[in-house]
């Protein structure tokens, strides 16, 4: 054994482990695969044995593998804990920050928020990943953002602190003008457009139209909130989305019209993420301007549109922070 263990070495062996593939793991991590597979083989010449078997796909973890990550793991998240154990003292003596945020706050929160953080951190190094919510949670099990702003998953978090921020209800958007389709007998000529399943969102719909049994004819799906809201107000068909959705297409406005969810009115829950032991003062920050760049950004204009949605479209009450 040699007699210097690199921290980059665990970090490359808990990435591959997690991940189950070099290239997986290189994406996630920034990393190249050969700069991994390197770190990867000098861990286990440093250990005197082989604890991933190279020649299973996906990679898979020897026994003692299996063992090490157990360790890995702990020293990794004692290290994230003692950093911020010394920035206890407050934002102020923050020197980084990696910070995700959902791409459906690109246009409107995430600027202003940007910003804030710059002139209230000016010795930070800083950040700022734009992406869907199930990337984010991605991040942050990867541990390669501190905090991050996303949708909370149907099927629950797991080893994620989580404050709540906003509720979000799911509306019915349709060509202007145009009535709340009938869901018992959808109109052929406006078909459903769908999120594509591999989002929350699309998840979250699906399994809703499944709980009240509700049957739509498969006609186009899309990751792109954008192109569906171009779609409806070019009145190629009408789509479920939500009131947050909604006001990122603003410039559409004039040629869309909102509804509320003719069924059991339904919602997402979008929030605050951090990993387990980060600083409390960095996530109580980020709070604070979160709650206050939503309101005014996010909710106050669109209820200014579709007053209707006051008690449903709302900030989540601030509380403690659930594990």
């Amino acid at each position: 054994m040699s007699s210097k263990l690199s921290l980059l070495w665990l970090q490359a062996f808990v990435a591959v482990a997690k991940s189950g593939s070099l290239q997986h793991a290189a994406q996630r991590s920034g990393l190249s695969a050969s700069t991994l597979s390197s770190h990867l083989q000098k861990l286990e010449h440093h250990l005197g044995s082989p604890l991933v078997d190279h020649s299973k796909r996906p990679l898979a973890l020897t026994a003692k593998g299996h063992r090490f990550l157990g360790h890995a793991e702990a020293v990794l998240e004692r290290l994230l804990a003692a950093e911020s154990d010394m920035l206890a003292d407050g934002p102020q003596a923050i020197r980084r920050l990696r910070l995700g945020l959902i791409d459906d706050f690109d246009t409107d929160v995430a600027p202003a928020l940007t910003l804030q953080l710059a002139r209230r951190l000016p010795n930070c190094a800083f950040e700022h990943f734009s992406r869907p919510s199930h990337e984010i949670l991605q991040l942050l099990i990867d541990r390669r953002v501190d905090a991050g702003v996303a949708t909370v998953p149907v099927e629950g978090l797991a080893g994620l602190v989580q404050r709540p921020l906003l509720r979000d209800p799911y509306v019915v958007v349709v060509p202007t003008g145009a009535d709340c389709p009938d869901f018992s007998k959808p109109p052929k000529d406006l078909p459903f457009l769908r999120y594509s399943p591999e989002q929350h969102i699309g998840r979250q719909i699906e399994a809703q139209l499944n709980r009240l049994r509700i049957t739509l004819p498969q006609r186009m799906s899309a990751e792109s909130n954008q192109a569906l809201m171009t779609l409806v107000a070019g009145g190629q068909g009408w789509t479920i989305t939500t009131a947050t959705c909604f006001n990122r297409a603003r410039n559409l406005w004039p040629e869309l019209t909102l509804h509320s969810f003719p069924r059991a009115q339904f919602a997402r829950e979008i929030a605050l993420m951090t990993v387990p032991g980060g600083a409390d003062s960095l996530a109580d920050m980020l709070e604070t301007m979160l709650r206050s760049l939503i309101q005014a950004r996010t909710v106050e204009p669109v209820l200014a549109e579709v007053p209707f949605l006051r008690d449903q479209f709302t900030m989540i009450q601030s509380d403690a922070p659930q594990a």
